[in-house]
């Protein structure tokens, strides 16, 4: 047939080409490339790029030294580090059912809303578990620190302030500490106590419970030595750093130029006239 007559002409034809022909290939001038053939790869075309290369990180310019990042402290694990008093019952005490203190409980800068459970003037300001510790400890009454753990009210005071006590208030009632109620339960509720008559009134008329625990306590932080040494250092620190403050704002005005005004004629500069003759 014809058709068969075709494609044997055309494969003739295609075998009698040149062997330019049959592996020619055509390679770019371009000035910022060059190509080059691969010996053992298959005619595989390597294009090499010249001139200026990418950064690896285009935002590195915008990135924070090392010296000048932030390093935040490794938060501890909150279930570590207990500490109980009195140490000779560090394995035997049981302290599952003892009752919780905050140093946010008898704060007298925090709100209610924040935590304190009693009126502010039977409160002390900024109480730590140090002191919550050293107070329980002369009151003697048995208890555990647990350094780590925060209020969850409060999100400042769980990084400033952080830790608690847990509190045997039943050997605090055999002390005669505290008291219980009529019903013969201790006040445990989350109300606070801010009432001048709060004694009687909060307690079923006994004037006991976790409420007065905090009171005791308050009474006794003032007066324990590494608090009252804790604050005269404070307020040191705070003096100088007030001083400092005060030289750097003097420095700063002798510093800045000074504003022209007035009639005083200390511009520094001379008025134009006519010469006299």
């Amino acid at each position: 047939p014809r058709s068969k007559q075709n494609k044997q002409q055309a494969t003739a034809n295609l075998f009698n080409q040149p062997a330019s022909f049959k592996y020619q290939r055509s390679l770019s001038n371009d000035t910022n490339t060059k190509a080059k053939m691969g010996k053992k790869g298959g005619g595989r075309v390597r294009v090499v790029q010249k001139g200026p290369k990418m950064p690896a990180n285009p935002m590195a310019d915008f990135a924070i030294p090392p010296d000048e990042e932030l390093n935040l402290p490794v938060k501890p694990d909150s279930g570590s580090g207990y500490l109980i008093w009195p140490m000779g019952e560090t394995i035997t005490m049981k302290y599952d059912n003892f009752s919780v203190i905050y140093p946010n409980y008898l704060d007298s800068n925090k709100t209610v809303k924040l935590g304190r459970r009693i009126a502010a003037k039977d409160a002390v300001p900024e109480p730590t578990v140090q002191d919550l510790h050293e107070a329980l400890a002369s009151l003697n009454v048995r208890h555990v620190i647990q350094p780590y753990k925060g209020y969850s009210r409060d999100s400042i005071s769980r990084w400033d302030n952080p830790g608690r006590v847990l509190v045997d208030l039943e050997g605090a009632a055999e002390n005669g500490i505290v008291g219980m109620g009529t019903d013969g339960a201790f006040d445990l509720d989350e109300v606070p106590d801010i009432n001048d008559d709060n004694d009687k009134e909060n307690n079923g008329g006994s004037g006991g419970g976790k409420k007065q625990l905090l009171r005791e306590i308050a009474k006794v932080i003032p007066k324990l030595p590494n608090r009252q040494t804790r604050i005269e250092e404070k307020a040191k620190a705070a003096a100088l750093e007030a001083e400092k403050q005060k030289k750097l704002a003097i420095q700063a005005e002798k510093s800045a130029p000074s504003k022209g005004g007035g009639g005083s004629g200390s511009s520094g500069k001379k008025k134009k006239g006519k010469k006299k003759k």
